[in-house]
């Protein structure tokens, strides 16, 4: 697990180079959206795609169908705890805390640091974990803000270009469709743009937040705490009490152990809530994910 530890740290390290670039003024506002959009619509898809190009394995569809099913229920169970912890608290405050136990930033973020930790298996089985998160995530998801759910919201989970790139990848390996050796290797250059292009994403996004405004206020380090180390560590008990396989316990405890989606200011913002008070969220979570998540590595070595 060492390995792990290093590949954090070199993610962290691409975060950094992220940060300087947008504080130098290489990248601005208008830049990283437009990265951003080139990452969720072109390179993370492709990413995916590639991952499910491999033979056909009888023992791998059945732990594919194992990380379903485990996904499935982790996303009820962190409903549920969510609406347990904190359906007495102020009424304004209870969708965002809700939404962020429930949902971690699986896509943008858990599939380039899968990649990089789990290089052979990671993407494969984080695209499977996210078929049922993002229709939880429209449907559920947007429930906490607005009390109902509608049709075209459930419609955005079936459009997303990463669950399109899962659905057509499970096709492809079922039917063990053969590609051209340069299709293949074009998909996959572009595909591993996706881990530094994230990353530096991020830390471009983190630049632009004045710190001081961040880290006030108690709560937000208590949200942080929940989705950052008692998520993880309700999955894990999760997987040990129906013995799951070694290393989907591993991915899916770090899924989990990955900070708030940033949809939750996106939603915030659509449906009334408090946009600065869950964007300061989302970015507290990020940034003191950076060191939980090595502490989240480290745990798992012991088990």
């Amino acid at each position: 697990m060492s390995n792990i530890v290093d590949q954090v740290i070199i993610l962290f390290l691409l975060l950094v180079v992220g940060f300087y670039a947008r504080k130098r003024g290489f990248i601005d506002e208008r830049v990283n959206r437009g990265l951003s959009d080139l990452l969720l619509n072109v390179t993370m898809p492709l990413l995916v795609l590639v991952s499910f190009l491999r033979p056909f394995e009888k023992a791998m569809l059945g732990r594919a169908g194992e990380m379903l099913a485990l996904s499935i229920l982790m996303n009820i169970l962190l409903l549920l705890l969510g609406k347990a912890m904190f359906f007495k608290a102020p009424q304004h405050r209870q969708a965002p805390w809700r939404f962020i136990t429930a949902f971690s930033n699986c896509g943008f973020m858990g599939i380039p640091l899968l990649a990089s930790l789990f290089p052979d298996v990671g993407v494969f089985f984080g695209a499977v974990f996210q078929l049922p998160f993002w229709v939880f995530m429209f449907s559920s998801g947007i429930t906490l803000f607005t009390g109902k759910t509608r049709f075209k919201d459930m419609w955005k989970a079936v459009m997303n270009p990463i669950l399109m790139a899962t659905l057509a990848g499970i096709v492809l390996y079922l039917c063990s469709v053969p590609f051209p050796r340069p299709v293949t290797q074009t998909m996959t250059m572009v595909g591993n743009m996706t881990t530094p292009l994230s990353m530096m994403i991020i830390g471009a996004m983190l630049a632009e937040v004045k710190a001081k405004e961040v880290f006030s206020g108690v709560s937000i380090y208590m949200i942080s705490a929940v989705r950052l180390l008692l998520a993880p560590a309700l999955t894990f008990l999760v997987c040990r009490l129906f013995h799951a396989d070694p290393v989907i316990t591993r991915i899916l405890v770090v899924i989990e152990a990955l900070p708030s989606a940033a949809t939750v200011a996106v939603f915030s913002q659509i449906y009334g809530g408090d946009n600065a008070y869950t964007s300061r969220c989302v970015f507290l979570s990020t940034a003191l994910s950076l060191l939980t998540l090595p502490l989240v590595v480290r745990l798992l070595d012991c088990f």
